[in-house]
């Protein structure tokens, strides 16, 4: 072999040694990479599947408070409200929540009936002493259905649903801010409401 062949030769070589550790090298540094977001989106999916089993253990032992509301039931001869024990959102306020089941109504199973009319809202709800103010909106005036005895299980199951509560004795009614004379022009409620245990009746 000729000399400059020879160097050729040896130049190759080297040339493709060093490509190959070139090649090696940059691998080696992507399977690193790789492997380190690989170990990240473990570690990502370790901590959401924590978190799943954490929500689904909350959402089946957790209990939200359980309250007292008080519901309608009626026969061919009366009506009565019936006092009905369930239980309020998780993470809710034990008053609040109780306010929000008997606006949402009874279950349909129940065989009972609802007092507040569809689509009031609790607009706000304050406790001072033993007196607790409730504020509805308007359409527990507008949607109201009329009667004097529905009016009077409307404001009997707000305020002993309220009442179930220790420490609270009267509650106030508020419509959309403001006291007003009646809610259907049959019971008085510009002043605090105590307890109707006389409206109450067996289940």
């Amino acid at each position: 072999m000729q000399k400059w062949h020879f160097w050729v030769a040896i130049f190759v070589a080297l040339a493709l040694s060093g490509w190959s550790v070139g090649v090696t090298t940059r691998l080696s540094r992507g399977i690193t990479v790789i492997e380190r977001d690989l170990d990240r989106a473990f570690e990502d999916l370790a901590t959401l599947s924590r978190r799943v089993s954490e929500i689904q253990t909350t959402q089946e032992s957790g209990l939200g408070p359980e309250v007292t509301v008080y519901y309608a039931r009626s026969t061919m001869t009366e009506s009565h409200l019936v006092p009905v024990r369930q239980r309020a959102a998780v993470g809710a306020e034990p008053i609040k929540g109780a306010l929000d089941l008997l606006v949402r109504g009874p279950l349909p199973e129940s065989g009972l009936e609802r007092t507040v009319p569809q689509g009031t809202e609790i607009r706000n709800l304050t406790i001072r002493g033993d007196l607790a103010t409730v504020d509805f909106s308007g359409e527990i005036a507008t949607n109201f259905v009329g009667g004097s005895l529905n009016e009077a299980l409307l404001i009997g199951s707000i305020v002993n649903t309220l009442t179930e509560f220790s420490g609270i004795a009267r509650v106030q009614i508020l419509i959309e801010g403001k006291k007003r004379e009646s809610i259907g022009g049959h019971i008085s409620i510009d002043t605090p409401q105590e307890r109707q245990a006389e409206l109450i009746g067996p289940r």
